[in-house]
């Protein structure tokens, strides 16, 4: 039947028929029960006068009594039921219409959804609750995304677009070599800038995506950050006397590679938008070691602490920058179980770097 697809309708037959198998149950057990006790009187008076009492067997009457009045009176009580069957599962099943009236708005573009929270604190409230804490965050992710895919869609076309021009350039008329020397040399600086860019993206689709699937093995953190401050010295002319390592013997359980790229980010950040010296200190602790990055700069502007780690954020730093090395390094030290966060009370720029202790 159509009308019983609807779950109001449901309801009241389910608290209807409850009602009538109660009276139907109590009826038939009360008349059985009267039934029987008569049964029993009579054969008591007969086994003891011979003959049995005028006055015994009134009970069964009043079994066949009861037995017909409750009969009359089921459909009322039935009715009755269905009816107040209805209005409950009405206003029980009221804010799920309002729900649904929501969703459409929402699906129209008229607003964002939202659960309506009824503030009396049943089960629909707890569900509606953790549902629209749920929306929200699925909306900030959404808005996040939009932003990262706009972002990255403009870093890619900045290095696609110059190699272009100059291709197009370069091809107007014919050239001497050493003109199309230059021309190649400035694709291959933009070849190589394209290529780091996807190599970042890729980085982070990773770590957002939980598929970095890093090593967990205990290693010397002393030696990875002398490791690091070699590379930093190789990609950074006079880094080697720029960079003052405090290192103590410190073992960290996580993965060497990844630490390594989170070194190489913090350190590079440092001599990029930092100070003339930059001071990497090793300490290690019961449970945690820590890495701090420290260099002698103005440390990082008010307005832009709280967005330090988003991704594609530059704001006081040179154009030939991503802005996405410090959101690569804290989901790499995430990976790891670790932790990655500014310093906020160090004069100069300060990122501290946690992993869980190896010893």
């Amino acid at each position: 039947m159509i009308w019983l697809r609807s779950l109001r309708a449901r309801l009241a037959v389910a608290f209807a028929a409850a009602v009538f198998s109660t009276v139907l149950v109590f009826g038939t057990a009360t008349a059985v029960a009267i039934y029987v006790h008569d049964r029993e009187e009579i054969r008591s008076a007969t086994d003891a006068t011979g003959s049995s009492s005028p006055w015994v067997g009134d009970d069964l009457h009043d079994a066949k009594k009861l037995g017909v009045a409750m009969l009359l009176m089921s459909p009322f009580a039935v009715a009755g039921a269905a009816l107040l069957g209805l209005l409950l599962a009405g206003r029980a099943l009221t804010p799920i219409h309002e729900a649904a009236e929501r969703a459409r708005k929402a699906l129209r573009g008229e607003g964002a959804l939202e659960m309506p929270v009824r503030g009396i604190g049943d089960e629909w409230d707890e569900l509606a609750e953790v549902t629209n804490d749920l929306l929200r965050a699925q909306a900030l992710s959404i808005e996040r995304i939009r932003a990262f895919s706009a972002n990255a869609a403009h870093e890619l076309r900045t290095p696609l677009t110059a190699m272009l021009g100059e291709v197009q350039v370069t091809l107007r008329r014919e050239r001497a070599p050493g003109e199309y020397q230059a021309a190649l040399r400035v694709v291959e600086v933009e070849a190589n800038r394209l290529t780091r860019l996807v190599e970042l993206l890729l980085a982070l689709a990773r770590a957002d995506a939980g598929t970095l699937d890093p090593a967990s093995i205990r290693f010397d953190l002393e030696r990875a950050v002398r490791l690091a401050r070699e590379r930093a010295a190789a990609s950074h002319a006079g880094a080697d006397r720029r960079i003052t390592l405090r290192l103590a013997p410190a073992t960290a359980l996580g993965d060497p590679l990844l630490t390594g790229r989170v070194l190489d980010n913090l350190i590079d950040n440092a001599l990029r938008h930092g100070g003339e010296n930059v001071a990497v200190l090793v300490e290690a602790g019961a449970e945690v070691v820590r890495v701090s990055v420290t260099d002698d700069g103005s440390g990082v502007p008010k307005g832009i602490r709280s967005r330090v780690f988003e991704r594609f954020t530059r704001e006081g730093a040179p154009a030939s920058g991503f802005g996405l090395g410090l959101a690569i390094a804290r989901g790499l030290a995430e990976a790891q179980n670790g932790r990655l966060w500014l310093d906020e009370a160090s004069a100069g720029g300060r990122f501290v770097l946690e992993l869980p202790s190896g010893s």
